[in-house]
């Protein structure tokens, strides 16, 4: 959202070049963006991660398969691909914010930061819960990111979302029932955030209300 309104502002300059570098990780493939990833994270000490290690001056990083830094590059990779596509959600919301609101806001004397939290912020709630929504549901639905990342499973489990689970038993292990299984709750749970998201969104309002 910060970053939005960033983008937005006439702060900054060569915007388009700004939005365009954002948004180009959201077109690429899951599987490259893995690979490559997995490529730069590598154990290897010829790894782009692991030179910039040694030439800080320490040992070489087993980024994979360490816990901690396996669960952390999953959470870049994620935010890396959709960052710029909630941001664009964002700049589309913020359009729509009246520029007599801004005016008026200014004349009675408000500056930046309350013009952003009484005027910008109830305009983007909207848009906030459904960029939250859809988040949440692709956090839920994520699969192939660690699947290409962790060829040969994570350190612990780490891992392992809930469609990776459904892949290891149902697929894997041939027990297509508990799969089916998994695959009901995961439904019913998403089912539950969209049905959360349309009553924070007052969709469930009457219409003379």
């Amino acid at each position: 959202m910060l970053l939005a309104v960033l983008l937005n502002s006439k702060v900054v300059k060569f915007k388009i070049l700004f939005r365009t570098s954002l948004f180009l990780p959201a077109l690429t493939s899951v599987i490259v963006a893995g690979m490559v990833f997995r490529l730069m994270f590598s154990e290897s000490d010829t790894a782009v991660a692991n030179q910039i290690v040694i030439w800080l001056g320490f040992d070489s990083v087993d980024w994979r398969y360490n816990a901690w830094s396996g669960m952390f590059l999953m959470v870049v990779l994620a935010s890396w691909r959709w960052m710029g596509i909630n941001i664009l959600y964002f700049l589309a919301a913020l359009q729509n914010v009246p520029n007599d609101l801004y005016e008026a806001a200014e004349i009675d004397g408000a500056g930046t930061f309350k013009k952003f939290f009484f005027v910008t912020l109830p305009f983007l709630k909207p848009v906030t819960i459904f960029v939250a929504t859809i988040s949440i549901i692709g956090g839920f639905r994520m699969f192939e990111e660690s699947f290409v990342f962790w060829t040969s499973g994570s350190p612990g489990n780490i891992g392992l979302t809930i469609v990776g689970y459904l892949y290891q038993e149902g697929i894997q292990q041939n027990d297509m029932g508990f799969g089916a299984a998994i695959g009901v709750i995961l439904m019913l749970i998403i089912f539950a955030i969209s049905l959360t998201q349309l009553f924070l969104t007052g969709a469930f309002k009457r219409g003379d209300e």
